[in-house]
């Protein structure tokens, strides 16, 4: 089981790094904020054409997701629960049985009649190349009232259960395909009456079991093939892999299994029993892993690297424990609970964030780590990834027993979903599973300025010098634009207005003087914050007379 870091940290104060943030001309003044070094790389506006933080209404389950595969406009999910329900119904409510696993439309978030019954939890989902089969791993041994130890395999498009099976001695965590061949990963030791110590492949047209036999002496928990298909990457707890030391991930032949250079895992080292790399996946160019730590391993958070030896591409340094990734164009999305990102240019200590999204490309390099930790590295001078401007929330849930948010994130060129225990997403109900798409794909875009009522007011003071009124608050903050517009209104007519960048960590102390407010006379004055996508939140009024 797997163990992770539970903690509890207290709130932060607001930032406001002791700075202005500056106003020009007009009778105003004011001081920038001081930069981060030229390095570390900044946090970036998300893409126009990306996803947005809106959460589309999707179906719902009661229990958890492990893990999700999309075959065409087809998602499906596997994890442990016993119903599903339709987006905005209340738990208990409008509830159809579903053993463990489902499938939902991508484009509509409704979920589909796919509805075979495991009794068991579902840790692992691949598809075929073709999309045409789906591959089921996981803790179960039947399927309805037929035998599938740990292994199962259905019609993407009836849902019919195939012929197909392995006969696994125990569970399956990992599974990926290359042409014929269908890998498999977990804890099992044996396949039918063949030993296969947690490694083993199987034909697809047959059944039987493969000659790839590389074997790791510990838990196998990710599977991926390099984009030439001559090799399948493995992660997990493991030390050793085909007999050779590869702690905690390696590379393997995809024919025989003999071990070849996987130059990461002599640089990350989470293995054993309280760290382990827990997923993989892979684009055109380049293999990403995530990686956990319990007081062992010395990194948390997701890294690139070349699929030619394992060389380190980037590191995205964020501590906390990272579930899985999804690289999408030219963006790489992740699940977790990360809650110090300050190496990489990013949030200090905070509240975990459940959800990332980084460049692919590196946009500086990882700054010295100033966070104490047995399992935090100094991995400073490693190229690293920028952070986009994207935090949708998710809260915690309580299944797994780990409080956590998302453990499954995938997507496509319009869509990026995710799965795990959470049952809300951006403060509404929503359990288990949800959707976000992009701007062009009718995404609703009403995300706006997240602080609202009094807090968005300013303060308002007489100045120092006596030459009218001074304005200050601190920046407000939106969950997917980078920069808000900010017009201060007095007497109800426009004074200013001015774009000024924030996040939910960084909110500047801004300040305004408006040195042409007369002596004697009462000014009422109220802020108008407006993101890219015209949400607008208008603070209360806020009197003041000039002494």
């Amino acid at each position: 089981m797997r163990m992770l870091r539970r903690s509890s940290r207290p709130a932060q104060p607001l930032r406001t790094l002791g700075s202005l943030v500056a106003v020009a001309a007009l009778g105003l003044s004011a001081a920038l904020p001081g930069t981060a070094s030229a390095a570390v790389p900044p946090v970036l506006q998300k893409p126009a054409a990306a996803v947005t933080a809106d959460a589309l209404p999707t179906a719902q389950i009661d229990g958890i997701v492990w893990k999700q595969v999309i075959a065409g406009n087809t998602v499906f999910a596997g994890g442990r629960f016993a119903s599903a329900r339709p987006a905005g119904a209340a738990r208990g409510t409008k509830s159809v049985k579903r053993s463990n696993l489902m499938a939902y439309d991508i484009r509509t978030g409704k979920m589909t009649t796919f509805a075979p019954k495991l009794n068991g939890q579902v840790r692992a989902l691949a598809t075929s190349p073709d999309k045409k089969v789906l591959y089921v791993g996981g803790d179960f041994t039947k399927v309805g009232t037929t035998n599938r130890p740990a292994f199962a395999a259905f019609s993407v498009s009836t849902g019919k259960l195939l012929p197909l099976t392995g006969n696994f001695n125990n569970r399956i965590n990992a599974i990926t395909t290359i042409g014929i061949r269908v890998y498999v990963g977990g804890w099992f030791t044996r396949v039918g009456q063949k030993p296969r110590a947690r490694l083993a492949a199987l034909y697809s047209t047959t059944g039987k079991v493969a000659p790839w036999n590389p074997s790791a002496n510990g838990s196998v928990e990710a599977l991926i093939p390099t984009p030439d298909k001559k090799k399948v990457v493995v992660g997990g707890s493991f030390s050793t892999l085909g007999g050779k030391v590869n702690r905690g991930m390696g590379a393997v032949s995809t024919i025989v299994g003999t071990p070849g250079t996987w130059k990461a895992n002599t640089k990350i080292k989470n293995y054993g029993g309280s760290s382990a790399i827990l997923s993989l996946a892979a684009d055109k160019d380049t293999v990403y892993g995530t990686a956990y730590g319990y007081e062992a391993g010395n990194f948390e958070g997701v890294f690139a690297a070349s699929p030619k030896d394992g060389t380190i591409k980037w590191l995205q340094d964020c501590h906390g424990d990272q579930y899985d990734v999804a690289p999408i164009g030219s963006l790489v999305y992740s699940v977790g609970h990360a809650h110090f990102c300050k190496n990489i240019g990013g949030f200090a200590e905070i509240d975990p964030q459940r959800a990332l999204v980084v460049s692919k490309a590196a946009k500086g390099t990882v700054a010295t780590n100033t966070q104490a930790g047995i399992n935090y590295s100094n991995w400073k001078g490693y190229k690293a990834p920028a952070i986009y401007n994207w935090f949708p929330k998710l809260n915690t849930g309580k299944v797994s027993g780990s409080t956590q948010g998302a453990w499954s994130v995938a997507g496509t060129s319009k869509y990026v979903v995710l799965g795990g225990e959470f049952t809300t997403v951006n403060g509404k109900p929503q359990q288990g599973l949800t959707r976000f798409t992009t701007p062009a794909n009718k995404a609703p875009r009403d995300m706006g300025p997240q602080v609202t009522g009094a807090k968005a007011a300013p303060s308002v003071w007489g100045r120092a010098d006596g030459r009218g009124l001074q304005l200050g608050w601190n920046a407000n903050y939106d969950l997917d634009d980078r920069s808000l517009t900010y017009q201060v209104l007095r007497d109800g007519k426009s004074l200013k207005t001015f774009s000024r960048s924030s996040t939910f960590w960084n909110r500047p102390w801004v300040t305004l003087a408006d040195t042409t407010a007369k002596k004697g006379k009462t000014y009422v004055y109220q802020l108008r914050i407006t993101d890219r996508d015209g949400n607008r939140v208008t603070s209360p009024k806020v009197s003041r007379k000039v002494a």
